[in-house]
């Protein structure tokens, strides 16, 4: 169970990682609701389908 909750769901250092992008505007994409996300304790997660959907979306869609 806890291995899937790691496959589906990405920390802003990953994100960041992934784009090749500062975690500075990872964290303000989260902030401006850009990127969805939610907070566990005090990191952010952020769904990997809800990453693919914005990427696909800001991509593709033109």
């Amino acid at each position: 169970m806890i291995t899937d909750f790691q496959n589906d769901y990405l920390t802003p250092y990953d994100v960041a990682d992934e784009l090749c992008v500062s975690l500075t505007t990872v964290y303000n994409l989260l902030r401006e609701g850009k990127l969805p996300g939610f907070k566990v304790w005090r990191i952010w997660r952020i769904p990997r389908d809800a990453l693919e959907r914005v990427i696909y979306d800001n991509y593709f869609s033109r």
